[in-house]
């Protein structure tokens, strides 16, 4: 669900803008359309003091900060980011310099130690010493006899070399010859002090930290600043050179609060409804459980003003299928259990995010024992002897045994087959909602079609005995779709046009049919790779055990490692992959178009991080 929007228009005498820009500061509940880009705005000092901060806050939470128990020295925030970035400068340079000596030293080892001031001397007495490199193979089949040739290192197909001749008459070899090595010694000695310097560096620019929340409030300053000139610049005229408008959204249900102050403070406004072409911002309003979902929903991202919010269906399938992904009831109290965790210590904050892994977590337990029946990789068979997981066993619902139609593959094409449906329905009440009920009728076709084609396969194909009297029907469901498809797929061409054009849209229907069913099967997939793994690495674990004191420590820890890394990697996969089933085929299915604008209040001390 989304919160309908009005369209609201505030007028004032041009002398008075500032004081207005500050009652809808005020106010904090007008989404201020911001149309005019920063270079129109002369704002050039506001926007280099941001970016200076900015980068100073990046460096210093990426450098981390000393603990610091002694307050932070007053000083001024133009002296604090030149002191800052004068020593983050000279950091910069040592780790330039400490990169290329390492580079140096590499080169140079090969050459060994040798004194840099007697081969000057030997060149001042025309004497040169000149260092090459060559393959073992080249080097061996050269004729080196005439002159001085001095092999210095062997390494692997490689020899590094020097040759000793006189400056006016240098002898000529078909070898590359290196840069003049530096000597170890000196750049071993230059290489430690560069890095003791480094961190000497270092520490400094962490005792930084003492002032990063100064560095924050300044930066909330400067954005607010920013945006208030930019609130500023959008009044424009409005048939008048002496009055100004400015034109926002707001929701329906602050409207009243809104227009109660503005009357009191005798200032001019127009209310008006949103129309399409307009760029509305998007309120999303969710129930408690759906809400939760939100998080899923962004990650994305958000409808357009007019269309669907799917929130809600996500709010279905998603726990389903991160449950059936992860599918074994060890990991998901694993996440129960963190969550709970979570909702005390790290998440205080974000504590939506501790919900939905206290959702999803739960389920895996239930799904865990419903469907195939797994605890940290121990099966659940009524003949395994533990009583525990004998009574566990009953409740298991859907086994792998393929003679039973209702086992986990099966089922996780079931689920498929109903998020399909489910965003076809989801296209067709959007299309009702915000266009027409003729603009829907495709949808319509569409969704016969997929019944038709899954009732004769199921009937025909699989011998499915319910099914066979509705064959022909099907058969008269397939046709009815087809045509509906065909006439009303594009309303905006004339008939024949459109049935010619038709035979595209049919094509994508009949092959996403079977594509979009079979990329459910990674349910199945997933699940049963997280529980084979869970299994052999119990069954790897008791072998390390066997009797002895010292086995049962190594078996125990290995245990933790195993589970531990299957856990991880299952929890990745059932979080990636059913957001792809719901990003592509369930989106995809539902037409959804997206490209949403959040709601962003123009109110006091808008601290985000970005400026669009």
């Amino acid at each position: 669900m989304k919160e309908p929007m009005k369209k609201i228009s505030v007028f004032s005498f041009y002398k008075e803008t500032p004081e207005v820009v500050d009652i809808l500061e005020e106010l904090g509940l007008v989404h201020i359309i911001l149309e005019k880009k920063h270079d129109e705005l002369n704002n050039d000092e506001l926007e280099t003091k941001k970016k200076r901060i900015s980068r100073a806050i990046e460096e210093i939470k990426k450098h981390g900060s000393l603990p610091l128990e002694a307050d932070a020295d007053p000083i001024s925030i133009g002296e604090l980011l030149d002191d800052f970035e004068k020593k983050r400068s000279q950091l910069e340079k040592s780790r330039s310099r400490i990169e290329f000596l390492r580079k140096e030293k590499i080169h140079s080892e090969p050459w060994g130690l040798f004194n840099l001031e007697r081969l000057e001397i030997l060149k001042n007495r025309g004497i040169n010493v000149r260092f090459f490199e060559a393959q073992r193979r080249a080097f061996e089949k050269h004729d080196f006899s005439g002159f001085v040739c001095e092999v210095i290192h062997r390494t692997g197909d490689k020899i590094y070399f020097i040759i000793i001749d006189y400056n006016n008459e240098p002898v000529t070899v078909p070898f590359d010859q290196s840069d003049s090595p530096q000597p170890l010694d000196q750049l071993q000695d230059e290489l430690t002090e560069t890095v003791a310097l480094h961190d000497s560096q270092l520490r400094d620019l962490r005792q930084y930290g003492r002032y990063l929340h100064s560095l924050e409030s300044e930066y909330s300053i400067v954005y607010h600043a920013m945006t208030c000139q930019r609130v500023s610049h959008e009044f424009t005229k409005n048939g008048n050179e002496k009055v100004d408008r400015v034109t926002g959204w707001l929701p329906l249900k602050n409207l009243q609060e809104i227009t109660n102050k503005l009357d009191e403070r005798g200032l001019g406004y127009q209310i008006s409804d949103p129309k399409p072409g307009d760029s509305i911002p998007v309120v999303l309003r969710n129930g408690p459980y759906a809400g939760i979902f939100e998080t899923i929903t962004r990650v994305f991202q958000l409808p357009g003003y007019y269309e669907l919010d799917l929130t809600p269906v996500i709010a279905v399938f998603y726990p389903i299928f991160f449950a059936y992904c992860l599918g074994d009831a060890g990991y998901g109290l694993v996440v129960v259990i963190a969550a709970l965790a979570g909702w005390f210590t790290f998440l205080k904050k974000s504590r939506n995010i501790a919900l939905l892994g206290l959702i999803l977590g739960t389920l895996t337990t239930l799904m865990g024992i419903v469907k195939s029946g797994s605890i940290f990789g121990l099966p659940l068979v009524s003949t395994s002897g533990h009583p525990l997981l004998n009574y566990l066993s009953q409740f298991v619902l859907i086994p792998d045994d393929q003679s039973f139609v209702f086992n986990a593959f099966n089922v996780a094409l079931m689920l498929g087959v109903v998020q399909i449906f489910a965003g076809i329905i989801s296209a067709i009440l959007n299309k009702i909602l915000y266009h027409s009920f003729k603009e829907s009728l495709s949808l319509f076709g569409k969704m016969f079609i997929i019944i038709a084609v899954i009732i004769l396969f199921l009937a025909k194909m699989q011998d499915v005995e319910v099914l066979q009297p509705y064959i022909t029907d099907a058969t008269v469901l397939l046709y009815i779709g087809i045509g509906m498809v065909l006439l009303f797929h594009d309303l905006n061409v004339s008939v024949i046009p459109r049935v010619s054009s038709g035979i595209l849209p049919l094509f994508f229907i009949f092959t996403g049919i079977l594509g979009d069913t079979l990329s459910y099967v990674r349910l199945f997939a997933l699940g049963v790779a997280s529980s084979v793994l869970g299994l052999v690495v119990n069954q790897i674990g008791m072998q390390i055990m066997g009797d002895s004191f010292i086995g049962i420590i190594i078996g125990i820890i290995f245990l933790l490692f195993g589970h531990t890394l299957n856990l991880a990697l299952a929890i990745l996969g059932a979080f990636v992959h059913p957001l792809r089933l719901t990003f592509v085929e369930f989106y995809n299915n539902a037409e959804f178009k997206g490209g949403g604008i959040e709601y962003k209040p123009f109110r006091k001390l808008n601290s985000e991080l970005n400026i669009e």
